[in-house]
């Protein structure tokens, strides 16, 4: 990196920095992917349900819950869980364009200045 001005240095910090970022974007996308998923399945099992009165976790203990209130309580978390996701999504989309924008300007950049062969 001697070779390369000062400039380029800095694009190529801020370059690696937004992929940290992206990353991390990513890593929580895929969390609550799972979570919504997670939420899903305890929906589908409490609708076989038939029982009026179920037990829910908080912590280390299990409280008992009337099967609506539960019903409720998953769907909103449910939702809240998409509003998050779309969040994230358009935040990922934003990102990955910076990035292949800074990819392209760093290789054109790069490009003018190694040595020519020949």
């Amino acid at each position: 990196m001697q070779n390369i001005p000062e400039n380029i240095q800095q694009e190529l910090m801020q370059f690696q920095q937004l992929q940290s970022q992206y990353q991390i974007i990513v890593n929580q996308l895929q969390s609550l992917k799972n979570e919504i998923n997670e939420t899903d399945e305890a929906l589908n099992e409490l609708s076989k349900n038939e029982n009026p009165v179920v037990y829910k976790s908080i912590g280390s203990i299990l409280i008992k819950s009337e099967k609506s209130d539960m019903l409720e309580d998953l769907n909103k978390k449910k939702e809240s869980i998409g509003i998050r996701i779309t969040t994230i999504e358009k935040q990922e989309d934003r990102v990955k364009k910076k990035l292949e924008e800074m990819q392209k300007n760093l290789q054109k950049a790069l490009g003018g200045q190694q040595p020519a062969s020949g």
